[in-house]
């Protein structure tokens, strides 16, 4: 099967499991933006430049919250603190994705009313800091990937010396290979 054009929106986590509040300016999974002082144990931590990945597997993670979670990964800047989290879903089946794709563009849409949408099929609603993008293998199988990012997100991204943004988007099925 070809693999599926790239759909990004900007949207929040909770309608993939997470709290209720995650479609506003707070930050998902009951984290706070900037300094980090306590996280649970990652399952991987690296180093890139200013940045520190704390990588969470799927058995690090809660299983009946986060069910349709494979991975978090947050991303701790060396001045700014957490300023972006990283969701990847499971794989899902094309009715699975179709689904959850559908409530949060209607509830975004709610929220922040039209989005902007890029040459690129990047749904964009500004005020909401978080992106969601979905791709599918030749398998026919899709992933779900939410990046939502701090107010300290810009900074950290100069500083690191290419965008941020950029991260995110690797955690999308590519031929069935990540």
């Amino acid at each position: 099967m070809r693999k599926k054009v790239l759909l990004a929106v900007v949207i929040g986590a909770s309608l993939l499991n997470f709290s209720a509040g995650a479609l506003d300016q707070s930050t998902p999974f009951g984290f706070s933006w900037g300094p980090v002082d306590k996280v649970p144990r990652p399952s991987l931590a690296t180093k890139d430049e200013n940045i520190t990945r704390l990588i969470y597997f799927r058995d690090r993670l809660p299983p009946n919250e986060l069910r349709d979670t494979e991975e978090i990964v947050l991303e701790v800047c060396k001045n700014e603190g957490l300023q972006q989290i990283i969701w990847i879903s499971r794989l899902l089946s094309e009715r699975e994705e179709r689904d959850r794709v559908q409530a949060i563009l209607a509830e975004g849409m709610r929220r922040y009313g039209e989005p902007e949408i890029s040459e690129r099929g990047v749904v964009n609603w500004s005020a909401g800091r978080t992106l969601l993008a979905r791709g599918s293998d030749e398998r026919g199988l899709y992933r779900i990937v939410m990046a939502s990012t701090g107010p300290g997100y810009d900074t950290c991204s100069q500083e690191h010396g290419h965008p941020l943004s950029d991260h995110w988007m690797k955690f999308l099925p590519n031929n069935g290979v990540r």
